[in-house]
């Protein structure tokens, strides 16, 4: 019987470890660490969960998956290939829609916890 997983105190989480860059740099590569705690799958999609974190600077994003959010910590500004802009600051929570295109300025160091979703090939 599959249990719950559970990662507790994402806020204050000392053990991120180094990751490679969500999306292209635009100017130096923010240093991004991450850690996960799930990856399952549901129906044709597989799922990872985690908690991430970026310094300030900006990513070009060009996303193939879905991608729920919600920020503990931080200032981030989107700017969509259409020029829609959006910000999100500490407490906000939002969804990246698969095929999303744009760049994503981190005003202020972010934390983030996510839930991505990944159609199976």
């Amino acid at each position: 019987m599959p249990e719950i997983s559970v990662q507790k105190n994402c806020a204050s989480l000392t053990d991120l470890v180094g990751v490679d860059s969500f999306g292209e740099p635009v100017g130096p590569l923010p240093k991004q660490t991450d850690n996960g705690f799930f990856e399952g799958s549901v129906g044709a999609s597989n799922i990872i969960a985690g908690t991430w974190e970026c310094d300030a600077g900006t990513l070009q994003l060009d996303l193939d998956v879905t991608e729920f959010c919600h920020l503990l910590e931080g200032h981030w500004k989107f700017t969509s290939e259409s020029g829609q802009v959006d910000e999100v600051k500490a407490g906000d929570s939002w969804v990246f829609p698969q095929g999303w295109k744009g760049t994503a300025e981190v005003i202020e160091k972010v934390r983030k916890v996510y839930l991505m979703m990944l159609k199976e090939d």
